[in-house]
C-alpha cells in the first residue's frame, strides 16, 4: 500500500479507537495498524509472532525492491556503455524496453525502425501513401539511438531486466503478505479478547399484530 494511504488508515483506525474506547476494540485496532500490539496488550505472547513476521516481511520487501531498483540502475549504466546510448534524459521505460528487443533504434537488420518498416509494408502493401504515412508516424527520431555492439551484450541487457522484475514480482507478493498478517493478527485480538471476556450475545424475535417479524441480534464487548 502507499504510504499516504497507510497513514489515512492509521488515522481512521485511530478515530474509531477514540469513537468506541473499549478495552478489546482497541487492541483489535492496535494489530490491525500494527500486527501483534493487540496481542501483547492483552498478554497474550502470540503477539511476538506476528510482530517479528511485520519485522521479517518488511525487511524482505526493502530487500526485493532495493535489488530490483539496483539491477535497473545497472541494466541502464550497461546499456550506455554497450549500446553507444547518446544520453538517458531522453529515455522512458518504453525506450529502455526496446533496447531489450532490438539490436538498433535504426533501419538496419535488427533495429526497430526495420520491425516499422516491415509492419508497414504488411499492412499496407498495395497503399504506398498510407505505409509511408505510418513508417512517419512510428518510426524513432533520429535524436532516440542506440546500437548494441553485440548481440549477446544485448541478451545480457535482457537478463537484467527480467531479473529486476522478477524482484519486483517478490516485494509486491511480499506486500500482499503484510496485509494478510495484518488481517490475521486483527482477528487473533478479537479472538483473544472474547476468550478473556465472552461477548454477550442476544438472539430474539418478536412478531406484532400484523404477523410482521422483527429480528434483533447483539453483540457486546
Amino acid at each position: 500500500m502507499k504510504l499516504s494511504f497507510r497513514l489515512l488508515l492509521i488515522m481512521v483506525l485511530c478515530c474509531v479507537a477514540n469513537a468506541y474506547a473499549r478495552p478489546p476494540i482497541v487492541s483489535a485496532l492496535k494489530s490491525a495498524v500494527l500486527p501483534g500490539l493487540g496481542e501483547l496488550s492483552l498478554g497474550d505472547r502470540s503477539g511476538y509472532f506476528f510482530l517479528a513476521s511485520e519485522v521479517a516481511l518488511w525487511s524482505s520487501r526493502l530487500y526485493f525492491q532495493q535489488e530490483s531498483d539496483l539491477l535497473i540502475r545497472k541494466s541502464h549504466q550497461f546499456a550506455y556503455n554497450q549500446a553507444n546510448l547518446r544520453s538517458f534524459n531522453d529515455m522512458d521505460e518504453h525506450l529502455w524496453f526496446l533496447m531489450s528487443r532490438y539490436n538498433s533504434s535504426g533501419f538496419d537488420v535488427g533495429g526497430y525502425n526495420e520491425s516499422v518498416v516491415i509492419a508497414a509494408i504488411e499492412r499496407y502493401r498495395d497503399n504506398p501513401a498510407e505505409m509511408t504515412r505510418y513508417i512517419n508516424e512510428n518510426k524513432l527520431p533520429d535524436d532516440i539511438y542506440w546500437d548494441w555492439e553485440t548481440r549477446d551484450n544485448r541478451r545480457q541487457y535482457q537478463h537484467m531486466r527480467r531479473d529486476s522484475g522478477h524482484f519486483d514480482d517478490y516485494a509486491k507478493a511480499v506486500g500482499g503478505i503484510i496485509i494478510v498478517n495484518h488481517i490475521i493478527s486483527f482477528l487473533n485480538t478479537i479472538r483473544i479478547a472474547n476468550s478473556q471476556n465472552p461477548a454477550n450475545v442476544q438472539f430474539y424475535a418478536d412478531v406484532d399484530r400484523d404477523m410482521t417479524r422483527w429480528m434483533n441480534f447483539r453483540v457486546g464487548f
